[in-house]
């Protein structure tokens, strides 16, 4: 049983920002965080600025349901366990269904972590253009190009972080992408579907109890293909009422059909001159600076509803008056090439630019970067705000661009 006195929350891995909002929404209701993590230093922004008094970290293999299982036995008097990272819900399912506790249906959390069987289902409902298409691990570029057509997208069935993901244009690039697929481990297997052209947006929601709250929508840039690297993100995106009206109703269906009904979603799709296709869905919060954002925007602590989740009650910001007083925008700052990071310069001129921009660090000094054509590249992130979501990201790519990325022997971008 736990040292701390009350009720406790677990925490299985988390976002890498938010820790601490989610700690004092926590302390509001007396209860205390359990954050379960197999790297603690993932979260090293957080922990400085997060109230330890109600937080305590347990290193474990957070991989391992066997492992979290019993970690979670000897904490005791557990309230629920969340779960906000696309690598630890199918763990957070079996640990729930171990220890008795609540929480989202299972089938819709497993379908959102396999990519093929998603974009089947909505093709099925009439929600997507294309079924999902495995890859066999022997399948040709020709078969496959037959299957799908061309130009289209291969990407990892179970894939976060922009990683794993190429565009094949031609019946050439389809036979370099298999060649590299067959080189790379993926997290889940290889999947195909066609190129869907337009912008990529994505949208926030929450749901409980069979009603879904859209709490806007992000824009956001990518790099030029074939990388599709995220570059920066803006909130909230002001739509025109028609098509706000059918965007709403769009992803109420997305999320009916998928069985996934409860707790946040984020779900990114195009917006094509044929209507929206979903790209994925993430059983969680929005990555990055998402859920800075979204406080910024409305003046709230949006984690204040994971902690209503994980008590088992509807999430009072399904009902709270979300007047957006303020948009908010984000831009990642990446290093100019893999190497060894070793600082930002320019942080010094961030006061002068409007918007109040705040540099957030990703990576700690002396942090090997491995690739730099997806986010594991991604060194900071930069939030700013603007009485609009342009302005924010105007402000944020203004302050952002003053900002240089030093890696060791002085290459600077």
């Amino acid at each position: 049983m736990t040292k701390h006195g009350g009720r406790n929350v677990l925490a299985l891995e988390w976002l890498q920002f938010g820790m601490s909002r989610l700690v004092a929404a926590a302390a509001e209701e007396g209860l205390h965080v359990h954050l379960l993590t197999q790297d603690r230093s993932e979260y090293a922004y957080e922990l400085t600025v997060v109230d330890r008094d109600h937080l305590t970290i347990h290193d474990v293999d957070t991989q391992d349901a066997v492992a979290v299982t019993d970690v979670a036995r000897r904490i005791g008097d557990v309230a629920g366990l969340l779960s906000t990272t696309d690598t630890s819900s199918l763990v957070a399912l079996a640990v729930r269904e171990e220890l008795g506790l609540g929480g989202p249906e299972p089938e819709g959390i497993r379908l959102a972590r396999d990519k093929t069987a998603l974009r089947s289902c909505l093709y099925e409902h009439g929600l997507s253009r294309a079924p999902g298409t495995s890859v066999g691990d022997e399948e040709g570029a020709a078969r496959l190009a037959e299957r799908v057509g061309l130009p289209l997208i291969v990407k990892d069935s179970a894939g976060t972080s922009s990683e794993h993901i190429w565009l094949a244009r031609t019946p050439g690039d389809l036979e370099r992408v298999l060649r590299e697929v067959r080189e790379c481990s993926l997290r889940g297997h290889a999947t195909a579907e066609p190129y869907f052209r337009g912008p990529l947006y994505s949208v926030e929601t929450l749901s409980w109890g069979g009603h879904t709250r859209v709490l806007g929508v992000n824009s956001r840039q990518l790099s030029a293909p074939p990388v599709f690297r995220e570059e920066a993100l803006s909130f909230p995106v002001s739509l025109p009422s028609d098509l706000g009206a059918d965007l709403v109703r769009w992803i109420e269906q997305v999320l009916k059909v998928t069985g996934y009904t409860e707790g946040f979603a984020h779900t990114e799709f195009i917006m094509t001159r044929q209507g929206f296709e979903v790209v994925e869905i993430n059983p969680r919060l929005a990555g990055a600076l998402v859920g800075e954002a979204i406080g910024h925007s409305f003046d709230c602590n949006v984690y204040r509803a994971f902690i209503d989740l994980a008590l088992r009650r509807r999430p009072g910001l399904l009902d709270a008056p979300l007047t957006c007083g303020r948009g908010a925008a984000q831009v990642l700052v990446y290093a100019p090439e893999p190497g060894t990071y070793r600082e930002i310069t320019g942080t010094e001129e961030l006061g002068e630019h409007p918007g109040v921009p705040v540099l957030y660090p990703v990576l700690t000094p002396g942090t090997h970067v491995r690739s730099v054509t997806d986010q594991d590249g991604c060194v900071a992130m930069l939030l700013a705000t603007g009485a609009s979501a342009h302005l924010a990201l105007q402000n944020a790519l203004s302050a952002a661009g003053q900002l240089r990325v030093r890696m060791e022997g002085g290459s600077r971008v």
